[in-house]
Formats: structure tokens, C-alpha cells, sequence
């Protein structure tokens, strides 16, 4: 609960991905040192669903800024000095950042500031970040340090980058075509392996998952209808993944080499993006890393594997915490911050907070400067 005393601006962090949304607000003298402030505000909300016109991100950001207007009162005295949003699908399914770069500079009260051409009635809006799942992950996982993070949730994907040139992505293509070893693909794999079992074929079934899969969605025949239809699909196959994890856990063969998969798929999805010009430095976040050894085991073994020469650590934070590091550091030294689509695009500070929404310009277009050279000068 936040703190009702009059005090500096906010910086708002958003992840926003298929497994749910979250947000952190925090006074902006305790986003610019160390820890936790006393006044932080974490909010979640729902995922974000997949449609024939893309991703409703947007909504989930509207959504999630309407519930801190709602929880924080001085919000609107105090405004906001900076808001970042690390979005699944951004380069994909994302119709346009612009739209989330609107969500943010409507939904969020300005700072106190210059007015805008002269007009003591129009103040600028905060300052906005509209980044990839995978950058706000990586900032997070190695504290904005370069070096590659393959970020594990309802999908897979890792971005190897020496936060300069070098921007590499590997997998995010989605549970059709890719997200090997993520949450989805773990779920489909132990369907698959109970439709075996139901099938009755000699090799590959699961009674011990058929069971836990009929419990959890209904008889077999049942299963196409509930999964081919739905928007959310990926979302509905990872929710079997707990029972897939908890079948391995009983000793289950097929399960257990289903995370084991799913480990060896992440390492290798991590070492591809440790191309050249990328420091040998890594890390994995993301929830699905909690099921532990039977996953995490075979992951260390093929990355030693692949590439013994990189010094794989733990997770310095959250994408949140990396969403919440970008707004801060757009609040404190905005000039350190650069675009860089599709990865990072940034909004205009000077427009009205009622103008249209902000147009992404990719590196090097008029407007953009170039790339800093050095992490330091990096989000």
C-alpha cells in the first residue's frame, strides 16, 4: 500500500506476457539508488490474449494502469516520471508499439514539468519505453550487463546482445512453430504422450498423464474442441505442465524425459544466442526454471556441452525488475536511453499527453541517435 505523504514522482516497470501481467510503481529517489522503496506498489493482472488482429496488450496495460490509479491516490499529485512495458510478441503480434506507447502516456498522470509550447495547462507526459519481453528479461537477468538470457515462461526465447550492434535473437516464434522447452511446449508434449496412451500405441504414451489430463480438461474426444478454438491456446497447454512436472516427480518415464527436453531444447535456444561480439555471460530466468533439477539438470549439462566457456549465473532479477530498471533510468538519464526497434522503441516526451500516439523510428531513422557504445550508456 502506498504511502498517502506528498512525495517525488513515480517510475512505473510493466511485464506484460501469456502467463499473466504484472506491475511495479515505485517513488522515483528509491528507483534511483538501491533495494526496494517503502511506497512500491505491485499489482498483477490477467495474460494477454492472441486474436485474428494480433495481441490485446494494450488492454492488459490499460487494465493494469486503471487498478494503480485506483490503488494510489497521490499518484495523481505526485505523477509519473517514467513508465516502461516489456511486452510478449512485441515484434510479432503486437499491432503497433505506438499503441502501448499510448496506453502508458494516457493512463498515467504527468510529473511535474515545463509546459508544453508556452501553455502553463499542458504539462508533457512521462517519459515512455515500449521494449520486447526478451530486453526487459535481459535487463533484469544480468542487470543490464551484456551477454545472452533465454527467458522461459508460457514461451521460450533468448536474446544474445552486447547492448550496442549486436542484437540476436533466438525462438519466441510461438507454440506452433517454435518455444521449444517453454511452458506450452512441455504441456503439449505430455498431451501427446496421453493421447498415446489413450490410443494405445506401443511407445510414447503416459498413463500417469492421461489420467492427470483427463482430469484436468475431460475425456479425450473433448480435447481438439477445447484447444483448437481457443485464442488463449498456448496459455490452456501450459497449464498442464504442473501435472507434467508432478508425473516426473512420481517417477513417471515419459515425463521425466519430457523435462528433460524441454532442458536441453533451453540450452540449446541459449547458446544460439551466444554469437560473436556477445560476452560469454548467461543466465535463464522465467517460472518454468521452479520445477528445478529434473529441468534444470539437463539444461547445465548440454549448455556445459555446447559451450563450456560461458559462465552461465543466476538471475540478478525479475523482467519486471529489468521493466522498472528502464523507466528509472529513462526518468534519471534519459539521454542514456536509444532506441532500438523492434527491440526498444521510445516515446515523445514533449507531446501533449492527449496527442496521438508516437510513431516507432528503427536505428539510425531521423529522430534516433545512434546506439550507445558502451553498457554503460545502455538501458
Amino acid at each position: 500500500m502506498s504511502s498517502s505523504t506528498p512525495g517525488g514522482p513515480w517510475v512505473v516497470g510493466l511485464d506484460v506476457g501469456g502467463s499473466g501481467s504484472r506491475l511495479l510503481a515505485r517513488r522515483l529517489p528509491a528507483a534511483a539508488g538501491s533495494g526496494a522503496g517503502t511506497d512500491d506498489v505491485a499489482l498483477s493482472g490477467r495474460p494477454v490474449a492472441i486474436g485474428p488482429t494480433g495481441s490485446d496488450a494494450a488492454d492488459v496495460v490499460r487494465d493494469l494502469l486503471d487498478a494503480l490509479r485506483a490503488a494510489v491516490p497521490a499518484l495523481a499529485a505526485d505523477g509519473v516520471a517514467a513508465a516502461a512495458v516489456g511486452a510478449t510478441g512485441l515484434a510479432s503480434l503486437v499491432r503497433d508499439p505506438a499503441e502501448l506507447h499510448a496506453a502508458l502516456r494516457t493512463g498515467l498522470p504527468p510529473a511535474a514539468g515545463p509546459a508544453v509550447d508556452g501553455d502553463p495547462s499542458v504539462r508533457p507526459g512521462p517519459r515512455t519505453a515500449v521494449a520486447a519481453d526478451a530486453l526487459t528479461a535481459h535487463l533484469g537477468a544480468l542487470g543490464g550487463r551484456p551477454g545472452a538470457v533465454v527467458a522461459v515462461g508460457t514461451g521460450a526465447i533468448a536474446l544474445g546482445t552486447d547492448l550496442r550492434t549486436v542484437w540476436h535473437r533466438v525462438d519466441g516464434w510461438g507454440h506452433l512453430l517454435g518455444d521449444l522447452g517453454s511452458g506450452s511446449w512441455i504441456g503439449a508434449q505430455g498431451l501427446r504422450a496421453a493421447v498415446a496412451a489413450h490410443d494405445g500405441r506401443d511407445s510414447g504414451g503416459s498413463p500417469a498423464l492421461l489420467a492427470a489430463a483427463v482430469a484436468r480438461f475431460g475425456p479425450v474426444p473433448s480435447w481438439p474442441g477445447q484447444l483448437y478454438t481457443r485464442p488463449d491456446r498456448a496459455q490452456v497447454l501450459a497449464s498442464f505442465t504442473p501435472d507434467v512436472a508432478a508425473a516426473a516427480r512420481a517417477d513417471d518415464t515419459v515425463a521425466r524425459q519430457v523435462l528433460a527436453g524441454a532442458g536441453t531444447h533451453l540450452a540449446t535456444t541459449l547458446a544460439a544466442a551466444l554469437v560473436d561480439d556477445v560476452p560469454p555471460l548467461a543466465a535463464a530466468t522465467g517460472g518454468v526454471l521452479g520445477i528445478g533439477p529434473l529441468l534444470t539438470d539437463a539444461f547445465r549439462a548440454r549448455l556445459a556441452v555446447l559451450r563450456p566457456d560461458v559462465a552461465l549465473v543466476d538471475p540478478a532479477g525479475t523482467p519486471l525488475d529489468g521493466a522498472l530498471h528502464l523507466a528509472a533510468r529513462l526518468a534519471t538519464e534519459p539521454g542514456s536511453v536509444v532506441g532500438h526497434a523492434p527491440w526498444l522503441t521510445l516515446g515523445d516526451p514533449a507531446a501533449p499527453p492527449t496527442a496521438g500516439p508516437p510513431t516507432a523510428l528503427p536505428p539510425g531513422a531521423p529522430g534516433t541517435a545512434p546506439h550507445p557504445t558502451t553498457a554503460e550508456e545502455t538501458p
